[in-house]
């Protein structure tokens, strides 16, 4: 099975192998029908699953000659939702299922994609709805589009001072620790919503997506960390139809 999950930012594919799924990646601005069928050919036998919020990618997928699968059309996503259905993204309710699936006790999945996605679920595993902010990646990019200055995220390992004294190390802390810091207060804010009658423990609270990474170490609530959670969601939402 080949999985696509379709963003802003890039073409994630997941190449399922037994227990394992295999990561590759492809730009958004470079997708072309080549560009996506020099990948999916490599694996001639496999059911082709995507999961898109970029119609322009999507129809080029439906170019390729054979057959593609996609999440909320072709394959449902098992979940009630309380959210307007024009207005939902596949993406989003198939992360509220697959973390309600997994962790039975989650209710708030975070997704640090091209935009921060908050997606709560209800205490009886409805789709609640949620709120967009922009994400790490959008944060450097506006700020490179008015001055000479970042435009990418560096290394993990970049160490950052207290109180930095040149103008890139003043990037990367205001949005890697901003980031986190808007993180924080609203899971403080939402923090009765989110686990009523007790302290909020691990199991609630569902992180994915890759931009993660960057402000884990900044984090000062429980959670788990679900790096594959839509490919997940989606292998769940083939099985529930069988």
């Amino acid at each position: 099975m080949i999985l696509a999950d379709v963003g802003n930012t890039s073409i994630h594919f997941g190449v399922v192998d037994k227990k394992r799924i295999r990561d590759i990646r492809l730009p958004a601005q470079k997708a072309s029908v080549p560009a996506i069928n020099k990948i999916v050919r490599e694996f001639p036998d496999r059911e082709l699953v995507i999961c898109s919020v970029v119609p322009k990618i999507t129809a080029m997928f439906k170019k390729l000659k054979r057959k593609c699968r996609i999440v909320g059309r072709d394959l449902s996503v098992p979940i009630k939702s309380l959210y307007n259905k024009k207005q939902l993204g596949q993406d989003r309710l198939l992360s509220a299922f697959a973390g309600r699936r997994l962790y039975p006790r989650a209710r708030l999945i975070i997704d640090f994609g091209t935009a921060i996605t908050f997606d709560f679920i209800t205490a009886k595993g409805e789709y609640a709805g949620g709120f967009i902010f922009p994400g790490i990646d959008l944060s450097y990019k506006a700020l490179s589009s008015c001055a000479l200055l970042p435009d990418k995220i560096d290394s993990l390992d970049h160490r950052l001072a207290k109180i930095p004294t040149n103008t890139c190390d003043s990037i990367h802390k205001g949005i890697r620790e901003g980031s986190a810091l808007t993180v924080n207060a609203w899971v403080k804010k939402y923090k009765n919503w989110i686990s009523p009658r007790s302290d909020l423990s691990k199991g609630k609270v569902i992180l994915t997506g890759g931009q993660a990474l960057y402000v884990l170490p900044y984090l000062d609530f429980p959670y788990i960390y679900e790096p594959q959670l839509l490919f997940k969601g989606m292998i769940l939402a083939m099985d529930a139809e069988k």
